[in-house]
C-alpha cells in the first residue's frame, strides 16, 4: 500500500475512528488525494492526523465526517500543497472569514468548496479579487431542513439536510461571475 496515491472511502466505512485514521497513515505514507464520505465517527483531531501523515496531500474531501469541523480548521491548514479542498457537513465550526485564511495559508489552493451548514456564524465572507491569492473557484452549498413524511415516533425528531442549491463564485483575470445551480456541485 506504500504505492498507494489516492484513496476514496466513500460511503463504505462509517465505522472509522480516529485510531483507524492513524494506520492508513502509517500504510498508506504516499497519498496526494483524500476521500472521506460518511465517516461519523471521526472527531476534530483528525484534522492533526491528515496533515502530519500526509503534509503532501493536494486534494482533501471530508463530508458528512462527524465532527471533524465542529471546533473549526486548524491543522488542515498546514497542508500547504493543497490545491482542492471539500469540507461539506462536518461540523459547523467554521468561523466566517475561513475563506481569506484558507486562501491566505495556502498559496496553491485553487478550488474550495464548502456548505453553510458548517459556517458558525451562519455564513461567509466573501474575499475581493486581491485578497483571494490562487483561489479560482469557490462553492458554497446550501441545504434546507428535510422532515421525514412518516409519522413515526421512532423518526420524530429526526432530520436531516437536503441540498437546495449551490452558490458558484469563479473568479478569472478580470472579475468576479457568480452563479447560483439548483444541484449539488
Amino acid at each position: 500500500m506504500q504505492n498507494l496515491r489516492i484513496l476514496r472511502l466513500e460511503r463504505v466505512t462509517p465505522w472509522m475512528t480516529n485510531n483507524d485514521l492513524v494506520i492508513l497513515t502509517q500504510s498508506c505514507t504516499n497519498l496526494v488525494e483524500l476521500s472521506l464520505l460518511g465517516c461519523p465517527l471521526l472527531k476534530s483531531d483528525s484534522q492533526n492526523i491528515i496533515s502530519l501523515g500526509w503534509p503532501g496531500l493536494v486534494s482533501i474531501h471530508l463530508e458528512d465526517c462527524g465532527e471533524v469541523t465542529a471546533n473549526g480548521v486548524s491543522s488542515l491548514l498546514d497542508c500547504i500543497a493543497l490545491e482542492d479542498l471539500v469540507l461539506r457537513h462536518n461540523g459547523g465550526g467554521l468561523q466566517r472569514n475561513f475563506i481569506f485564511h484558507a486562501a491566505s495559508k495556502m498559496p496553491m489552493l485553487r478550488k474550495l468548496s464548502l456548505d453553510l451548514c458548517d459556517a458558525s456564524e451562519g455564513g461567509y465572507d466573501i474575499p475581493n479579487y486581491v485578497d483571494r491569492c490562487s483561489l479560482s473557484t469557490l462553492k458554497i452549498a446550501r441545504c434546507k431542513s428535510w422532515k421525514c413524511a412518516f409519522n413515526l415516533p421512532l423518526l420524530e425528531t429526526h432530520r436531516s439536510s437536503v441540498h437546495r442549491d449551490t452558490l458558484v463564485l469563479v473568479w478569472n483575470s478580470r472579475d468576479l461571475v457568480t452563479t447560483v445551480v439548483k444541484e449539488r456541485l
